[in-house]
């Protein structure tokens, strides 16, 4: 698989938060991050989404879903997402390492 190149935009939400976009095109690879527990960096599985400006107006144009379960739910339907341009709202509930996150489609 490849790597993803820097920098990373994770998707790290708090319990309860929301965000909603529309993915333009995606890919998955390889992504480098630095949890807590982890501080010398762990190599994960994780889904870049390029967003539109107007969806998320400061960093890089992407979000990056590093979460196990978010990669599982979103990967089925990314094809059908950019082809209809429909947004997504995924939301996240609980805290690591239990949080689960829904994806609701707007």
């Amino acid at each position: 698989m490849a790597t993803l190149e820097p920098p990373a935009e994770l998707m790290d939400l708090e319990d309860g938060q929301s965000v909603a976009f529309r993915v333009l095109r995606w890919e998955e690879g390889d992504l480098e991050i630095r949890p807590r527990a982890a501080p010398a960096g762990k190599m994960v599985t994780a889904i870049r989404m390029w967003v539109p400006p107007e969806d998320k107006p400061a960093g890089a144009p992407y979000w990056d879903a590093t979460a196990g379960n978010l990669v599982a739910r979103l990967k089925p339907m990314l094809e059908d997402l950019v082809a209809s341009g429909r947004r997504i709202r995924v939301t996240k509930e609980g805290r690591a390492p239990v949080a689960r996150h829904r994806v609701d489609f707007l």
